[in-house]
Formats: C-alpha cells, sequence, structure tokens
C-alpha cells in the first residue's frame, strides 16, 4: 500500500513536470512570433525616412561624376572616327550637346560634351577608347549629400512658410495688412523659385553624369608649314606699318619743333645783329 502511494506520488510529478515545461515553450514560442521589440523596430523603419543628415545606416549619398578625355585619331580619319563614335554613343543612350569644330596649324579636332548615365560611365569611356589613342583622361567624383540634403531641407522650410503666408493673406482684412503680406509672399516666392532651380541642376549632375571630349588629328607637315610662312608675312607686314607709323609720327614731331628752334634762332641772331650795330655807332 505505501508502494502504491509512493507510485502515485511520483506519477503526478512527472505530470505536473511535462506540464511545466510544455507551458513554458509554449509561453517562449509565442514570444518568438509576436516579439514586442521587433514590432517596436518594424514601426521605427517604416517611418524612417530614407536618408538623413545624421549618417544612419539607411543613409544615402549623392555622388556628381565628370570626366574628360582627349583622343587621338590617325590622320585623315577623324570624319570617319567621330561620326562611328557618335552613332556608337547614341544606341549606348549617351546624349551630346556644345559640339564644336576647330582647325590650328598642327591639328583639327571635334570637341562636344557628353551627358551618361552614371552607370555607363565606365562602359562608354571604354567605348571611346577603342576610337583611337588616349592622350589624356581624368575623372572628378564629388560628394554633395550635404549639399543636397541642406537645399530639400531649404525648400521644405519655404513651403511651409509659404503656406502660413497665404494662409495670413487670406485671413487680412486691412489694405495696409494685405500690402505688406504681398510683399512678404513675394520675396520668398522668388526665394522658393531659385532653390528650386538650384535642385533642378544638382538633380541633373546626379542623374547624369558628364563627359567633355576631345577627337582630333594631326595635319600633315606639308600643311604645318604653311600657316608659319603665312604667319611670319603677317609678322613682317605688321612690323613695316609699325615702324611707318613710328617714323610719321616722328617727323610730325620733329618738324614743328624744328621750325620753332629756327624761328627763335633767327630772332636771336637778329636782336644779337642790332646790338652789335648800336655799340659801333656810339
Amino acid at each position: 500500500m505505501i508502494h502504491l502511494r509512493k507510485f502515485v506520488i511520483l506519477s503526478l510529478l512527472l505530470l505536473l513536470l511535462t506540464f511545466g515545461c510544455l507551458g513554458g515553450n509554449g509561453s517562449y514560442g509565442s514570444s518568438d512570433i509576436y516579439p514586442v521589440s521587433d514590432s517596436y523596430q518594424t514601426k521605427e523603419s517604416a517611418l524612417s525616412p530614407a536618408y538623413s543628415l545624421g549618417g544612419t545606416t539607411n543613409s544615402v549619398t549623392y555622388v556628381t561624376k565628370e570626366g574628360s578625355m582627349s583622343v587621338k585619331v590617325p590622320e585623315g580619319t577623324l570624319e570617319t572616327k567621330f561620326t562611328e563614335l557618335k552613332n556608337k554613343l547614341v544606341d549606348e543612350g549617351a546624349t551630346f550637346s556644345d559640339i564644336r569644330y576647330n582647325e590650328y596649324s598642327d591639328k583639327k579636332q571635334y570637341t562636344l560634351t557628353l551627358k551618361v548615365l552614371p552607370a555607363k560611365f565606365e562602359s562608354i569611356n571604354s567605348l571611346i577608347k577603342e576610337t583611337g589613342e588616349v592622350k589624356d583622361m581624368s575623372v572628378q567624383l564629388e560628394d554633395v549629400t550635404q549639399q543636397y540634403t541642406d537645399l530639400q531641407t531649404r525648400i521644405t522650410n519655404k513651403q511651409i512658410e509659404l503656406e502660413r503666408l497665404r494662409a495670413l493673406y487670406n485671413q487680412s482684412s486691412k489694405v495696409s495688412d494685405l500690402l505688406s503680406v504681398e510683399h512678404e509672399l513675394t520675396r520668398v516666392e522668388t526665394e522658393y523659385d531659385l532653390l528650386l532651380q538650384q535642385k533642378i541642376y544638382l538633380d541633373s549632375r546626379i542623374q547624369k553624369s558628364t563627359i567633355y571630349l576631345t577627337v582630333y588629328e594631326d595635319k600633315p607637315a606639308t600643311q604645318q608649314l604653311i600657316i608659319p610662312f603665312e604667319g611670319l608675312g603677317n609678322l613682317f607686314f605688321g612690323a613695316m606699318a609699325a615702324a611707318i607709323a613710328i617714323i610719321v609720327a616722328v617727323i610730325g614731331f620733329i618738324i614743328p619743333v624744328s621750325i620753332v628752334v629756327l624761328v627763335l634762332w633767327f630772332i636771336y641772331k637778329k636782336i644779337k645783329g642790332n646790338k652789335v650795330q648800336t655799340s659801333k655807332v656810339r
């Protein structure tokens, strides 16, 4: 009978321990599925901005990229190479502006400005290198994150200020108050428009990278010799004209001075001669 009681007690204790463990595991599983801390973090991340001035891990960096490149092509191939390069750049989605042709004593060249997507900057540079021999190349990166965020903050503040001024204008009844608010409203609107223009320009620099490109070819030696002789001829005739102008100026100065000196000398001799005669008479 005693052994039976011990067996029952031990069985009850085992059952209580088993249900206690199950209950503990169930509560832990519930906390893992619906954790308070996780739900709080999810809410905060949903409300947080895409970037901030505080330098958080979610901050966005705005960078502008500009490059310049000078490419030399073989003599007599400038037109062909330049046309082929333009067609390839169009296929890559690049846009052109400020295309110019210049001819100098030793070379002739095309210059242009390219606008490309930042993601294609390197591939387009490689494409340009295939056109000829790269003589000069540079790439500049500028972090404009602070400038961009500051500009966006100023625009937001101007929007709030405009809304307040417009509400105040609608509530004003006195003519003097209306004129005062209208003057202030015009000033803030002007500043707001200027900030928007700055942001548009900065957006364009961020969204499209710039490449300043020069494609040129050397002139043949026979053509290069013509220009120096022409330059020497122009220099010679220019020097001759300058010398003649100097001579004319000198003559124009000397002749009047000489005439004045001769007149004075003649008067002096005349006066001196009269004095000599007067002394002899005495």
